[in-house]
């Protein structure tokens, strides 16, 4: 499985993170797919629960810009590359439930501190998701619960 900005990751670790999902009575549904369009169009109808973290990336127009058209780009047209994606995770009928994270000092939420101004037609495809507040990141905790594992 590979991740858009944090590399491939292993099989083992994979199976760890789906693992303990399912022991606590989830259902998991696992991919190949490295970017949200690539997601919504194998699994169009989906919820996708993502930490503030990346809803701020899924808004960034770092993944929707066409090769090499980033730099020197203006603030409009880079908002209208968004604005093009996300219309499409749209037809695939997908919204993102979205937990507040720790980022920088602060506690933010989709509420606290909105990205992006959407327009009428997209702003219902991200819901907060209220009354959360884990002030870890999975990655953090997936690191902790590998430290307490014991070595065979």
């Amino acid at each position: 499985v590979t991740n858009a900005d944090k590399g491939v990751i292993d099989v083992e670790s994979m199976h760890r993170r789906i693992e303990k999902a399912v022991q606590r009575g989830n259902q998991v549904l696992a991919s190949g797919a490295m970017l949200f369009q690539q997601k919504a169009e194998m699994f169009p109808g989906s919820s996708f629960v993502v930490g503030f973290d990346t809803y701020r990336r899924i808004l960034d127009a770092k993944y929707y810009a066409p090769a090499g058209c980033l730099d020197g780009s203006s603030p409009v047209q880079q908002r209208e590359w968004t604005l093009n994606a996300l219309r499409q995770l749209h037809s695939c009928r997908v919204q993102f439930v979205v937990a507040g994270r720790m980022d920088s000092g602060d506690f933010k939420t989709i509420v606290t501190h909105p990205i992006m101004d959407l327009p009428q037609d997209l702003a219902g495809m991200f819901r907060e998701l209220p009354d959360f507040r884990n002030d870890i990141s999975s990655t953090a905790l997936r690191q902790k619960s590998l430290d307490t594992v014991p070595v065979l």
